[in-house]
């Protein structure tokens, strides 16, 4: 990814009013670098799953596990045109691993993006919100509530604040999961924070900061459901603003599904809707050699 040497002051309005394909392409590294991130995470701890990641088309392909929700091709279409063949080539890096393709389409992106997708037979699987908000150097960020204290976590409470989040998002499967969120569970990730209410850990939060950006991240917010309504989740969204904001950051990142209650949640931090992208798939049949 070619980034400008530096990236402009930090806008004073948190709004998105207009945004360029360079723009886009900076707050596409949000998730691709988070991709990344988690794929390097798992590749030692779970040797079988067969983990990997390509630089490919000005960006990303990455690959966590068959079936796992994390790992699709990103930033595709903003380092120039892109040809069936290059599509051909996404398609082989995942087909030879057995499961679907999938690219993320940001709607800045090169149209031969889209035009060489439909030609490979690729339809939509999914929407996401990309929110963004500007973070000016000089705002008061931070937020207190009552009886709950906001932190970062310790060592030996990597597996409480990975298995957490599992049993919000998954209920009764949340076993299946219990490692999922684990390569976020680092004390040295000043973004991974926990809720602790008399002693007892009840919400999480976390994300990636990306220095070469000067962006960060956030997902990984979850709350025991007898806690949620505490305004817990927004003391974690003002928590790690702050944080962003002493490591340089001027913008912060997140992505949700349109019309969620997630999207409410962090509009109320000043997040905007900077655009909508789609996730486009393809399934492998036993028939590619």
């Amino acid at each position: 990814m070619n980034l400008p040497a530096a990236w402009p002051e930090a806008r004073k309005s948190t709004e998105m009013i207009f945004l360029t394909a360079a723009d886009a392409r900076r707050m596409e590294a949000a998730e691709e670098h988070g991709a990344l991130y988690y794929a390097r995470a798992m590749k030692p701890e779970r040797p079988k799953w067969d983990s990997a990641w390509e630089s490919f088309g000005g960006g990303h392909l990455v690959f966590v596990a068959k079936g796992a929700p994390v790992g699709r091709a990103h930033g595709l279409g903003f380092a120039g045109k892109v040809t069936v063949e290059d599509i051909q080539h996404v398609e082989r890096f995942y087909f030879e691993r057995k499961t679907s393709a999938q690219v993320d389409v940001c709607p800045y992106a090169d149209p031969s993006l889209f035009e060489a997708l439909n030609q490979r037979g690729f339809q939509v699987a999914e929407f996401n919100q990309t929110l963004a908000r500007w973070i000016s150097p000089t705002e008061p960020l931070g937020a207190r509530v009552g009886g709950v204290e906001i932190r970062g976590i310790r060592k030996e409470e990597a597996q409480e604040w990975s298995t957490l989040p599992a049993r919000v998002f998954f209920k009764d499967k949340w076993q299946q999961f219990m490692d999922f969120f684990r390569p976020w569970a680092r004390p040295d990730n000043a973004l991974t924070l926990a809720a602790i209410v008399n002693g007892r850990m009840v919400a999480t939060a976390s994300g990636l900061i990306i220095p070469e950006c000067k962006l960060a991240a956030f997902f990984g917010a979850a709350t025991l459901p007898e806690f949620q309504g505490r305004g817990i989740q927004s003391a974690f969204m003002q928590q790690r603003l702050k944080i962003a904001q002493q490591a340089g950051c001027d913008l912060a990142l997140t992505l949700t599904l349109p019309g969620t209650t997630s999207q409410r949640n962090v509009e109320r931090a000043g997040f905007r809707v900077a655009y909508t992208k789609v996730v486009v798939s393809k399934p492998w049949s036993s028939e590619f050699q």
